[in-house]
């Protein structure tokens, strides 16, 4: 029962690490403002919600993310999480200024804070907390340099995969990704367009298959000490084939029990999900 619920649990880590990136908030088309939800299910069996917010106007961009687990892994782990990025937006791009990350389990609590520097991308501030006392990133200052945090970073290669698709390329993308405590490349590759049935519905989707490789940094301790099954790690995405690139489904490739993080029927709705306070 141990090894199942371990597994379980570092899937879910690994799936909330890629969280951001596969569901970032929707920018293309005339929407300033969004409200999504999504379920985290492991082996079939579910095992977190999420909620995610997106806020821009012409300037700037704010976007939050909420993690909480549920069922059987929340009676052991009891999993909540919290993380904002903002910035500027330039013209296409977003360009990161300040992200924030708080979580806390049945075992342990961090807070993390990163300041930009938002020509360079380089971390000019880095703050960690670990059970409220002072904590120090693993990854080295020189990784440090000309990266984005996690909500930030799947923009620009969803932007690419609309440009790349409107062109007929199959060009891959890639971003170097550093959260406070891991120092990530993410590389994507667009498989194409096809249909598939997510949330009850049946949709066109844009197909990509992500790959994540782990640089430097922590890669363990969030699994309270059980050895990581992996440094890389694949995952096939699917974003709505329109205007908007809504993230409708992630799932894990290559392992033995499949993880997978879905759009909530509710959101599939024309009207969409009912709007988070905040």
């Amino acid at each position: 029962m141990y090894s199942r619920v371990d597994a379980a649990k570092r899937c879910l880590i690994a799936v909330l690490i890629l969280l951001a990136l596969a569901a970032s908030p929707v920018m293309a088309g005339p929407a300033d403002r969004l409200d999504l939800r999504y379920r985290v299910s492991w082996a079939g069996m579910p095992i977190a919600e999420i909620r995610l917010q997106h806020r821009q106007n012409e300037r700037r961009y704010r976007s939050d993310v909420e993690v909480e687990t549920i069922g059987l892994l929340d009676q052991l782990l009891s999993y909540r999480a919290q993380a904002r990025a903002t910035g500027d937006h330039r013209a296409t791009d977003l360009v990161p200024k300040k992200y924030r990350n708080a979580y806390q389990s049945s075992r342990k609590s961090r807070r993390i804070l990163i300041r930009f520097d938002p020509d360079s991308g380089d971390v000019v501030e880095l703050e960690i907390t670990k059970r409220g006392e002072p904590d120090r990133s693993k990854v080295p200052e020189s990784l440090q340099k000309g990266v984005v945090d996690p909500l930030t970073a799947f923009f620009r290669l969803r932007q690419q995969a609309a440009s790349a698709m409107a062109g007929g390329s199959g060009d891959g993308f890639a971003a170097a990704v550093f959260d406070g405590r891991r120092r990530y490349d993410l590389d994507a590759q667009l498989i194409g367009r096809e249909r598939a049935t997510v949330a009850g519905r049946e949709w066109s989707v844009i197909k990509l298959e992500l790959t994540l490789v782990w640089i430097a940094g922590s890669n363990q301790d969030d699994t309270d000490g059980a050895e990581a099954e992996a440094d890389t790690f694949r995952l096939e995405l699917l974003l709505s084939d329109d205007e908007q690139l809504i993230p409708l489904q992630l799932r894990t490739l290559g392992s033995i029990f499949t993880a997978k993080v879905e759009l909530l029927p509710e959101c599939a709705a024309p009207g969409g999900c009912p709007a988070i306070s905040g």
